[in-house]
C-alpha cells in the first residue's frame, strides 16, 4: 500500500494504473484540472495500444491454433499439433 501511495505522489498524472479509465480519471482529477489529457500519447498510451494488444494476440493464437479470426480462416498455420483420437 505504501509503494502505491507513493507511485500516485511521485507520477499523479497517471499513477500505478493499468486499467485505462482508471488513468484517464487520474490524469483528469489527480493533478486538479477539471479537462480530459491533451495530449494524444496518454490515449495511446492507455485505450489504444491495449485494444491492439488484444487483436494481435487473438489473431497470433489463430494462427497456432489454426482457428478463424473475425470469420476468415488464417492463410497459414495451425502451428500447434493435433491430437488424434485412436478409435479401438
Amino acid at each position: 500500500a505504501v509503494a502505491i501511495r507513493a507511485l500516485i505522489e511521485f507520477f499523479p498524472t497517471a499513477g500505478p494504473a493499468m486499467n485505462p479509465m482508471l488513468a484517464t480519471a487520474w490524469d483528469v482529477f489527480g493533478v486538479s484540472q477539471t479537462d480530459f489529457p491533451a495530449e494524444n500519447i496518454h490515449y495511446f498510451v492507455y485505450w489504444v495500444a491495449p485494444c491492439l494488444a488484444g487483436i494481435l494476440a487473438a489473431v497470433t493464437y489463430a494462427i497456432y491454433d489454426g482457428d478463424k479470426v473475425f470469420g476468415v480462416s488464417m492463410p497459414i498455420g495451425p502451428l500447434k499439433p493435433k491430437k488424434t483420437i485412436k478409435k479401438d
